[in-house]
Formats: structure tokens, C-alpha cells, sequence
């Protein structure tokens, strides 16, 4: 049976800085006897707003593995089209300045229904790129795990040329999360599992989730309620604005409000 890891090119990692896209690009590098085919990279597309850690653990993964390469989204200068530029550790955005981009160009919130920030700041951007080198065709590689079945079969429906060798090798996040108990390059978090995961207070994170991240870094949700506040307008309607869950993360009420809502940022 083929080694699931072993892709083919050309072929683009969709490297979200998380430990389950981590544990999948070490695999599919060991798969390659140690080092990645020049038709194959791995890609990471900052918003600006994932926690400071994950700045740390993909700069220590391009220090010790392989090459990544970042991309924001941006404007053109002339035209405003929505494009690409380059960026890598010293001088990735920080501070939400893409995702700030993308909301004042389309003047509104991205929501459930309309989830325009992983659309733009992450698929487009990074097709954008590969089409300026003049790929046509390519695999796309995405770190969905086997425990993730519904968000397995949404991808398979959604893209035709995606592979998702976690799942086909049949790794759940146990073994992701055994795989950097022994690993010097894990990620210094507080809190273990995944709540950290791409944008740190992400509007498709479970209320509880977010109330454990107000408990513990309040100051990650303050962009999202600066946004709420400026254009009265909230991300999620059916629950609590971000001002609120800050309130309640100090209350420590729990309220029955439904958990995440899978996207396809992976992590």
C-alpha cells in the first residue's frame, strides 16, 4: 500500500502553523527521504491575528525542516484587485493588518455564512501565488485528520485536487499530540489540544473555547471586539458579542451557546 505521505508533484503543504499541520508536513518530508522535492512547498498565509507562538513554531520548523514560505494577502497598488505579497518571520503582519485589509475593501464582518476571511486571506492568496509561477495544476495538501470525518468529506466535495494524507493514513490527534510530547520544536502553549489554532479568536471557535482563551490571554480577544465595536455589527449573531465573553470569562457563567463550526483553515 502507497505511503500516504508520499504526494506527488507539483504539489503546495497548506501549512497553517498548528501542530496537526506540523505532524503532516514531518511525515511528508520523512516520506521524501528527509527533504521536500522541489516541486513540492509548504505555504503558510498569515492573517496577522494567529497567537505569537505560532510565528515561533513555524520559524523553528523552517530553521530545522525545510523551507516555508509565507504569504499575505494584500491590494494593488493601481487597481486595488485583490493580490498577494511576500512576507517571511522578521516582518509577517502581527497585528490583524490583512484581515483588517479584507474587512475595509469589503465593509462588513465575515460571518458563518459568509466566510470571506478564509476564502481570501488563505485559498485565494495562496492561488494567486502559485499562478504566478505558472502553475496550472497541483495538488493541495491539508491537514484533516482521521477523527475529522465530516470535515473530511466537506473538503473531498469541496475540492477535487486536495490531499488529505492524515486521514488516509488514518491519524487522529492522540497521535499528533504523542508526536510533540517528544518534539524540542512543539509549541509553548498554555492549555493542551487545539485551542489555540489559527486565528486565535476566531468567530467559528465554540463559545467555550473562547471564554478559555479570554481566561487565559484576555488581550487575544481585543481585536475582535475592537471590530465588533466599530462597525456595530457582530460576528456571530446567535450568541454573545466578544466584549460580552470577556465579561463572562471573568463571571465564570457558562451558557449553553452550540460549539465550532468546522472550517477549512485546518490546524
Amino acid at each position: 500500500m502507497k505511503n500516504p505521505y508520499l504526494v506527488e508533484g507539483p504539489a503546495v503543504i497548506s501549512f497553517s502553523g498548528g501542530r496537526s499541520s506540523g505532524f503532516m508536513l514531518h511525515n511528508i518530508i520523512e516520506a521524501h527521504g528527509g527533504t521536500l522535492p522541489d516541486d513540492i512547498m509548504a505555504v503558510f498565509c498569515n492573517t496577522g491575528l494567529e497567537h505569537h507562538e505560532t510565528y515561533e513554531f513555524i520559524h523553528r520548523i523552517e530553521q530545522e525542516w525545510c523551507p516555508v514560505l509565507w504569504l499575505e494577502y494584500c491590494q494593488e497598488d493601481t487597481t486595488k484587485k485583490n493580490s498577494f505579497k511576500m512576507a517571511d518571520y522578521l516582518n509577517a503582519s502581527r497585528n490583524g493588518e490583512p484581515f483588517n485589509a479584507v474587512i475595509k475593501k469589503y465593509k462588513y464582518l465575515p460571518n458563518p455564512r459568509n466566510r470571506f476571511c478564509t476564502g481570501i486571506l488563505k485559498i485565494q492568496t495562496e492561488k494567486k501565488y502559485l499562478k504566478s509561477l505558472g502553475w496550472n495544476d497541483w495538488n493541495k495538501v491539508v491537514g484533516l485528520r482521521y477523527d475529522e470525518p465530516r470535515r473530511v468529506s466537506r473538503m473531498r466535495l469541496k475540492e477535487e485536487d486536495v490531499l488529505m494524507p492524515m486521514a488516509d493514513a488514518k491519524h487522529i490527534q492522540e497521535d499528533v499530540l504523542n508526536f510533540w510530547r517528544r518534539n524540542a520544536l512543539d509549541m509553548d502553549l498554555p492549555l493542551e489540544g487545539n485551542i489555540w489554532s489559527n486565528c486565535v479568536g476566531c468567530f467559528l471557535k465554540g463559545y467555550g473555547k473562547l471564554v478559555q482563551i479570554a481566561e487565559e490571554q484576555p488581550k487575544e480577544l481585543d481585536w475582535w471586539i475592537e471590530k465588533e465595536l466599530k462597525t456595530s455589527n457582530v460576528f456571530r449573531r446567535e450568541r454573545p458579542s466578544y466584549k460580552r465573553i470577556l465579561k463572562d470569562s471573568k463571571t465564570q457563567i457558562e451558557l449553553p451557546f452550540e460549539e465550532n463550526i468546522p472550517c477549512f483553515c485546518t490546524d
